[in-house]
């Protein structure tokens, strides 16, 4: 009997069947019959084993069994899925993302602005921490609702400086009605906040680099950038849809490194937070600034393709 065939005979079939039932919750008082696996709490019927069952699981083992063979066999390991929509690994994506990189590789780093919106909650705290034997991994918090107090925040980063910042407390909020950060907040900070700071820089920014989110009006934005002298000229460029984590170094990942230094600050309070997120946020290397920018293949000499999903399907020229 070869290999293949000891895949679809009686003794095989029994296994896979035993297999089965051996990881049904009522295994313990299973006695022969299917039905001592039923339910008998709340009247509920369970499913029961059918041949249509039988064969499905048969299939998902044999097909299994067959996966693990050939990647043995050809030295293929197996990796951690990674979820993309059709439109992220679609070639026109990729070549989308391509074009904007090539754009940006071309201007030094110290003449283009990336912007963008995070926010933190109270609640939040380190995702690991020392835990001494037999204790349990508990946090103190001010808050440990899903409805914690959310403190939003505007930031950009140009060459390998972070521009001054505008945090917005669930108070701010309030008092200009809104439930997040509007286009109308935006316009405030640049024309507040971003163009006084643009203004002090040795370089006039030639890029703004921006996502396609709903609060970014570009004929707003424009507008508002045009009242400065130094960023009168400059020329707004779209991230493609649902590529931001690929090309802007503020999603990809100064964002994330900057909260996880927020919280390490336990215990977050409302009198503390904001002051935390301003402070965390200026302390960010100009190491790290440089490393995310490599990471998202905006810099001089890196691969616009680096991270296409699909390399060989897709068959990019880099250029």
């Amino acid at each position: 009997m070869n290999n293949l065939s000891r895949y679809y005979d009686a003794s095989f079939k029994q296994r896979v069947i035993e297999y089965y039932l051996q990881n049904q919750p009522n295994f313990d008082r299973y006695d022969g019959a299917i039905l001592s696996l039923q339910q008998q709490k709340r009247s509920g019927r369970p499913s029961i084993l059918n041949q249509e069952q039988i064969d499905q699981f048969i299939t998902r083992v044999v097909r299994s069994h067959n996966l693990q063979r050939y990647g043995k066999k050809n030295d293929i390991k197996p990796k951690k899925t990674i979820k993309h929509t059709d439109k992220e690994i679609s070639d026109a994506s990729c070549e989308s993302i391509a074009k904007l990189r090539r754009k940006l590789q071309r201007i030094s780093n110290k003449k283009i602005i990336f912007l963008d919106e995070t926010h933190i909650k109270i609640n939040e705290v380190p995702r690991t921490t020392l835990v001494a034997p037999g204790e349990k991994s508990y946090v103190i918090v001010t808050d440990s609702s899903s409805y914690a107090a959310r403190y939003d925040m505007i930031a950009a980063v140009v060459g390998d400086q972070v521009l001054s910042s505008i945090i917005y407390s669930p108070a701010d909020r309030k008092t200009k009605n809104v439930k997040g950060i509007n286009s109308n907040m935006l316009i405030d900070f640049i024309e507040n906040i971003l163009c006084p700071s643009i203004s002090t820089l040795d370089h006039c920014p030639i890029y703004f680099v921006l996502d396609k989110s709903h609060i970014h009006n570009i004929s707003k934005i424009k507008e508002a950038l045009d009242n400065f002298e130094c960023t009168k000229s400059v020329e707004i460029l779209i991230i493609p849809t649902q590529a931001a984590k690929r090309i802007n170094p503020l999603d990809n990942a100064l964002f994330h490194e900057w909260k996880e230094r927020v919280r390490q600050h336990s215990l977050l309070t409302e009198e503390t937070l904001a002051t935390t997120m301003t402070n965390e946020w200026f302390n960010t290397r100009k190491d790290n600034i440089k490393h995310y920018y490599d990471h998202c293949g905006i810099t001089y000499g890196q691969d616009v393709y680096k991270d296409c999903p699909f390399p060989l399907n897709h068959h990019h020229h880099s250029s």
